[in-house]
């Protein structure tokens, strides 16, 4: 089976405006993260076990939307990526309390993320601040489009994340404990 896409972002000039845009268009709920000298919205995109993303303002006039795909060794499979003509842009770096990030470029130039989770991603909830991992993804490094030398330092807070995370552990324990009875 192949890797799953876990999370996407989008850069825009306009949070607001654009933020407006897409829950319009297409229903998604936004929310403010709190991300230390960026601004950063988490999305929520269609409710429980959806695909949730992120959306931040541009840092570098080349950055692109991208996604990240999930892997279980990101450090072998930063390897393949590199073996198979993909290009490093953000070396390894830790979302604190998530998992770990590699951002590269494909051969035709295309962002794409690898994302390790430390834990079980959180399952989805209809607010967008529980998204799934890489929560912050682009806040916990520098500006990583292909051509962006810039970087920021923001660390993301993961209490939600990790309070999620448990709650998700003690609904399949319950299912477990059901299924023997």
């Amino acid at each position: 089976m192949g890797n799953k896409i876990v999370h996407f972002e989008i850069p825009v000039q306009d949070t607001e405006r654009m933020s407006r845009f897409y829950s319009e268009l297409f229903g998604w709920k936004f929310a403010k993260a709190p991300m230390e000298g960026m601004e950063y919205w988490l999305i929520s995109t269609a409710g429980d076990g959806s695909l949730g993303g992120g959306m931040y303002r541009k840092m570098q006039e080349t950055d692109k939307p991208r996604f990240y795909m999930q892997v279980e060794n990101i450090d072998e499979h930063t390897e393949r990526f590199k073996k198979a003509g993909g290009t490093v842009i953000v070396e390894k770096q830790e979302v604190p309390g998530t998992g770990f990030t590699v951002i590269g470029a494909d051969p035709e130039g295309n962002a794409i993320g690898l994302f390790q989770p430390t834990a079980p991603p959180p399952q989805q909830q209809s607010t967008a601040t529980n998204n799934a991992a890489p929560q912050g993804s682009s806040a916990s490094r520098r500006s990583s489009s292909p051509s962006s030398s810039s970087s920021s330092s923001s660390k993301r807070k993961s209490s939600k994340a990790k309070t999620t995370n448990n709650k998700k552990k003690k609904r399949k324990s319950a299912r477990s404990s059901k299924k023997k009875k």
